[in-house]
């Protein structure tokens, strides 16, 4: 649907007034992201912020205030980003101890690296590393359930 010229200057005029949105979507009968993607075919801006918004406020200190109020959430979610990471290494390892074939706890199993070229530990590559460097790691490693592992360790190997 072609737009007026009526439009297309109201649209210019009140675009970059940072007018409220829902009153140009009803005033335009056009949805928000096509009067978007109109601003921008005609290189209009929006101001960053709402009215009222001092500019001596920087995006940086946002997310700092957004962090502070929110940190155990973001905490939790970073938490159950790195345990289902940790879940998925584990079951393409085959999700089960290679020496007893224990397989009833996840948490219960680590990765023990076959060789001694380590690069890293996996906890610890897992939580504050990329995933592509810790899929390297672990493609070194065989899975093991705490028990193997501790006894494994303490023959010496």
């Amino acid at each position: 649907m072609k737009w007026s010229k009526e439009e297309l200057q109201y649209l210019k005029n009140n675009y970059e007034k940072n007018e409220n949105m829902s009153e140009m979507t009803q005033r335009l009968h056009r949805t928000a992201r096509a009067i978007q993607h109109k601003g921008k075919r005609f290189n209009l801006s929006r101001p960053r912020f709402k009215k009222g918004f001092s500019d001596a406020i920087s995006k940086k200190d946002i997310d700092k205030k957004y962090y502070s109020k929110n940190k155990q959430e973001i905490y939790k979610r970073k938490q159950t980003r790195i345990n289902n990471f940790r879940k998925e290494l584990k079951i393409m390892l085959g999700g089960k101890c290679s020496i007893c074939g224990y397989n009833k706890c996840f948490n219960a199993l680590d990765f023990h690296h076959k060789n001694g070229d380590k690069e890293g530990v996996m906890s610890k590559l897992t939580k504050d590393f990329s995933k592509e460097k810790s899929l390297k790691e672990a493609r070194k490693c065989i899975l093991l359930c705490a028990n193997c592992h501790r006894e494994l360790h303490s023959m010496g190997s």
